[in-house]
């Protein structure tokens, strides 16, 4: 999902279902006011998301703008759908719509008191940008909400001025109500009335209608650093404060330092924007696990969900697993091999490509487990030298067989097929030939006719993000911090020093007995 959305997740706050019991169903108004969304109003303090809700983070700055817009100006906004249980009122539809209002009113796009207090330090610089954005977006054509209330009784010469102000105390949002009596058929009038009107992601649904199993439970707190809504809270406290501490130990692996786009760095996340990054966490998660990835990320079909986790041991498995997985291509562990993501995960646009990630990680665990890091390394320079010049073999692998475990699969392929080759002896021009040859890469004969320049277009306009973001890692690329043993990039997280003479035979801590390696190189090749 891109990163211009507006994350306001944290204006309506999340509850289970099933949390508490109280009378259920009912119809005991039809409207909302926007007074009642202000922070003292009725139902900003009684309305709740359900615990299975998607976030709310799916509308742009301008969206935002429109649905404000339309409610000062009376236009036709679609009813929202809630369901009654007890004294509080569960937002079956319309969380985006009421979100907008409450954003409105506070002016919290994402960055002010109610998102700090749910995400904390998990308020990224991206989130800020795309909050600020929306603010500069609604004070400029429409005004803020304290402006509005300022002229309440005043006469106000501007005809739409005014009338948008006497929206304030006249205009509302339409409700209907789900009467379903029982949470569970609660739930299942959300899943349906949602599918209908705007479907969701067969991933995001698949997190949603699993949300108490682990893999769900573990992809949420990457996602968000072990912030926002603690869906392991019903955990033993120090179950949960071990889950909360891996998941943002593991944001941190794989988001830090922050994705800057265009690219003007070389130190670069290894998993692209941690903005709105939930789908691709969950994929992250299962491939550590050996859980099943759709073939297709458009594959509609849910599989069967894992059972619940009653006390967060597994949650805790998952974790590890992911932290384990990931220190095989990232981070300072002994056993990093310590991938460069401008070579092994962005396309020369700038763009993070997951799918290409994912199969580093296969490839990194594959070299692992068949103790063949060693003939990795020997050859490391020629398959970096050649994955980086044919990046182009990647992106036509996605773009023939889809984001989904089919071309995951076969990026894994191409990479131990690239080694095996080189550590056989190859050139470059025979590793072609033979992938032009074979039945499951011959579509990278394409690679001839569409030059990786090809991915970028000119702009009458200036240069474009990705056109910056190429010029910028062509330079920087073609003269990287190297490890002096194995003469491969080294990337920020995974930089280690190395002495060249052992201090145990004599060498010392100076400056010229020092150079850089990767983790593994420097504590496992060497040695």
């Amino acid at each position: 999902m891109a990163g211009s959305t507006v994350n306001l997740d944290a204006l309506i706050p999340r509850d289970d279902f099933v949390s508490e019991q109280g009378d259920s169903g009912g119809s005991p108004r039809t409207t909302i006011s926007l007074s009642e969304l202000d922070r003292d109003g009725f139902f900003q303090n009684s309305m709740r998301k359900p615990d299975f809700q998607r976030e709310t983070t799916h509308w742009s700055p301008a969206t935002v703008v429109d649905l404000i817009r339309a409610f000062l100006d009376r236009d036709l906004i679609p009813a929202v759908i809630l369901w009654e249980r007890g004294n509080e009122h569960f937002v079956i539809d319309g969380a985006h719509r009421l979100s907008a209002l409450i954003a409105w009113i506070r002016d919290d796009y994402g960055d002010r008191s109610a998102s700090y207090a749910m995400f904390g330090s998990g308020v990224t610089d991206e989130q800020k940008r795309v909050a600020e954005r929306t603010r500069a977006a609604v004070k400029k054509e429409i005004g803020t909400y304290a402006e509005f209330r300022g002229l309440l009784g005043q006469t106000v010469a501007d005809s739409v001025t005014a009338r948008r102000i006497s929206s304030i105390g006249k205009n509302a949002i339409q409700i209907q109500w789900v009467t379903a009596t029982t949470a569970e058929a609660a739930e299942k009038s959300f899943f349906k009335i949602n599918q209908a009107a705007q479907p969701i992601d067969p991933v995001e649904r698949r997190i949603l209608q699993s949300r108490k199993a682990p893999n769900a439970i573990a992809a949420r707190c990457i996602a968000r650093g072990g912030g926002g809504h603690k869906y392991w809270s019903g955990f033993a406290p120090g179950v949960a404060e071990k889950i909360e501490a891996l998941g943002a130990e593991i944001h941190a692996d794989l988001y830090l330092p922050p994705s800057s786009q265009p690219v003007t760095t070389a130190d670069q996340p290894i998993a692209g924007r941690g903005y709105n990054a939930l789908p691709f966490v969950f994929n992250l998660v299962s491939l550590c696990n050996g859980l099943k990835i759709p073939p297709s990320m458009a594959n509609k079909k849910i599989e069967e969900a894992l059972p619940d986790d009653p006390d967060g041991s597994e949650t805790v498995k998952f974790l590890e697993n992911v932290k384990s997985m990931i220190s095989l291509v990232s981070t300072k562990h002994p056993k990093s091999l310590g991938f460069h993501p401008l070579i092994y995960y962005y396309a020369k646009s700038g763009v993070f490509l997951s799918n290409a990630f994912l199969a580093s990680l296969l490839f990194a665990r594959k070299l692992d487990a068949e103790r063949r890091r060693d003939d990795f390394t020997k050859v490391r320079r020629k398959f970096e030298d050649y994955l980086y010049t044919n990046k182009l073999f990647v992106t036509l692998t996605i773009s023939r067989l889809g984001s989904g475990s089919r071309s995951l699969t076969r990026i894994e392929q191409l990479y131990w097929k690239i080694f095996q080759g080189l550590h056989e002896g190859k050139s470059y021009d025979e590793l072609f030939e033979a992938f032009v040859k074979s039945q499951d890469f011959e579509h990278l004969k394409l690679a001839e006719i569409s030059p990786p320049s090809a991915e970028l277009t000119a702009s009458p306009r200036g240069a474009s993000r990705e056109t910056k973001s190429a010029a910028f890692i062509t330079a920087a690329m073609s003269s990287p911090v190297r490890c002096h043993i194995c003469d491969g990039a080294i990337h920020l997280n995974s930089m280690t020093i190395d002495h060249l003479e052992r201090v145990r035979d004599g060498g010392g801590n100076r400056s010229e007995n020092l150079r850089p390696a990767h983790p593994y190189c420097n504590s496992g090749f060497k040695a």
